[in-house]
């Protein structure tokens, strides 16, 4: 009997063992490897703003030669499945900024358009309710004119099932959306006045309710781009100060960074650099994560299992 005791013993202390050597293990920062680069006009102006990364396809949405677009590329990210270009009705400029996708594959997409003057001055924004969450996003790519607000709903193949537009008080840039019930929310930075937000909606019947301001309170700059997964985090950022778990890595002047967080110990999983920008994330649990990275010359996508 006691001789199986220790048996038992010695053997849970190896697995401890092994389990704890295996935890200790550093780790090592890693290039970010391109997976595909997304092919554009070549139009200064050019800009991809949003992806979506869906159980059969990674979605990327911005602006193309004065027009916004909705792509849909292989899960692969190297063959674009479609591609839809997404214009004012009375403009021929236009941007594409952010989507929202449903469960049964409908995407509904973003944007604003430089709108032809309405015979009537629009009425101006009611005064809404406080934001608390303090989040201002970049305007500065937003045409002087886009004073229209453009929404598109796209099915899973990449035709235009039906387009919405409203004039809007001032040039916007929306950068949220949201469907929930047959309503769909937008919100966005109204240009001129860096410290308010508007938000609006769109009926079932296709009809909008009148825009609003939302204040913003406190904002402060966002330091890092963050995606939430089943058993961790992602956060890209950049950095000039070494990274606490990776003491191997020096940072050479303003390191862009991809890190692997555990979920519940915090500890660092992996961790990845790049020379380019990281501008957001997305994640699909049969994909893995799937970064959008931002060069002088053009944008690209990088997978990471």
């Amino acid at each position: 009997m006691k001789r199986t005791n220790s048996i038992a013993v010695l053997v849970l202390f190896s697995i401890f063992t092994a389990s704890s050597s295996f935890a200790l293990t550093p780790v090592k920062m890693l290039a970010l490897k391109v997976t595909s680069q997304i092919q554009l006009s070549g139009d200064p102006s050019d800009q991809v703003s949003s992806i979506l990364a869906t159980p059969n396809s990674i979605l990327v949405v911005g602006t193309s030669a004065k027009l916004g677009f909705i792509s849909a590329y292989d899960r692969t990210g190297l063959t674009q499945l479609w591609n839809f270009s997404l214009g004012g009705s009375d403009s021929s400029d236009a941007i594409a900024t952010t989507l929202f996708r449903e469960n049964s594959g409908t995407v509904w997409v973003v944007g604003a358009s430089a709108a032809t003057p309405p015979s009537s001055t629009p009425a101006p924004f009611p005064v809404g309710t406080l934001n608390p969450s303090g989040v201002v996003q970049d305007t500065s790519t937003a045409i002087s004119s886009l004073t229209q607000l453009d929404i598109w709903k796209v099915n899973s193949k990449g035709l235009l099932v039906s387009s919405y537009t409203q004039a809007m008080p001032a040039v916007i840039f929306p950068d949220l959306i949201s469907v929930k019930g047959g309503i769909v929310s937008v919100g966005g930075q109204i240009a001129a006045q860096n410290s308010s937000r508007f938000s609006i909606s769109l009926g079932s019947t296709g009809v909008f309710a009148a825009p609003r301001v939302v204040s913003v309170k406190s904002a402060t700059p966002i330091s890092a781009i963050e995606v939430k997964t089943t058993l961790s985090t992602w956060k890209a950022f950049m950095t000039t100060l070494p990274i606490k778990g990776l003491p191997s890595w020096k940072p050479k002047n303003n390191s862009q960074v991809l890190i692997r967080y555990d979920a519940k110990t915090k500890a660092i999983m992996a961790a990845y650099q790049t020379t380019a920008e990281i501008v957001t994330l997305s994640w699909e649990k049969s994909l893995g994560v799937v970064a959008l990275l931002s060069y002088p010359t053009g944008y690209s996508l990088a997978i990471v299992k």
